[in-house]
């Protein structure tokens, strides 16, 4: 939902979340050079689940916003750094919510504010929308689901990976990481490439909550390039340090991974 509309918030209003969670971590925000949300032990933020798949994101409690933006919420005018605009105004099944514009500065973003309902007093932000998010004080990739774990096993299997029918990789050795609701993933030695002068570096990177940022190579096989196919993580968490700099390919039509033989 990004950015709300007043369909999208409908249909949060009229849903029950999947899951509600009251979360054990201090959160900060940060957006247009202020923090405008830092929660505390008697304003905890929410872990919500709007629906039964996919990642829990938080809700902010209204008492740990910024006191620029709680003047203006308690006043209707505007703080000394701070504005606010409503945009919209939902009711759906006794509950009610207000899609609103926060400006600082410059920089404008929206969030959804509950008024009625289960998640009264809470904001919904778009993460995308803010600058950074801060964990107990440390910039984070992302929420963690406290339902998901991360294991990692070497192991021993003669693994031989084909794009495009050819062999590219092949190793005896490898580190399995098994993810909680996302299957198994084999890493490999990088020197179980074939062919290095076929690799090339990307400038892609993305992070993961559990394992870290991610960096990619490119691979040409036959002529074609297939792009950010393999990813490694240089400086991974704790959890999975076993996977550093070991590599994986995603899982293409075009890409075969064979286990002792068998396609996986």
């Amino acid at each position: 939902m990004s950015p709300p509309d007043v369909v999208a918030v409908t249909e949060l209003l009229n849903q029950t979340p999947f899951r509600i969670l009251t979360g054990g971590k201090q959160l900060t925000l940060a957006f247009g050079g202020l923090y405008i949300a830092s929660t505390t032990l008697a304003a905890k933020p929410l872990l919500i689940w709007e629906t039964e798949k996919g990642y829990p994101r938080y809700y902010i409690p209204i008492e740990s916003l910024h006191a620029d933006i709680q003047s203006h919420l308690a006043s209707s005018s505007p703080g000394t750094s701070v504005s606010l605009a409503t945009v919209d105004t939902v009711n759906c099944n006794g509950s009610q919510a207000v899609i609103e514009r926060l400006t600082v500065g410059s920089k404008t973003t929206p969030w959804v504010r509950f008024l009625e309902g289960p998640l009264k007093g809470h904001i919904r932000f778009e993460r995308s929308e803010i600058d950074d998010w801060f964990e107990n004080g440390s910039i984070f990739a992302g929420i963690k689901n406290p339902y998901k774990r991360i294991d990692t096993d070497a192991v021993a299997h003669h693994i031989v990976v084909k794009v495009d029918g050819e062999v590219v990789a092949e190793t005896n050795v490898a580190v399995l990481l098994t993810e909680t609701n996302a299957g198994e993933t084999y890493y490999l030695p990088a020197t179980s490439i074939k062919n290095w002068g076929a690799i090339e570096k990307s400038d892609l990177k993305t992070a993961c909550p559990y394992k870290g940022e991610s960096w990619y190579f490119s691979l040409t096989v036959k002529g074609q390039k297939h792009e950010n196919l393999i990813w490694y993580y240089q400086y991974p968490t704790h959890e999975s340090s076993a996977i550093q700099g070991l590599i994986s390919f995603y899982k293409k039509d075009f890409v075969e991974l064979l286990v002792d033989g068998v396609r996986t």
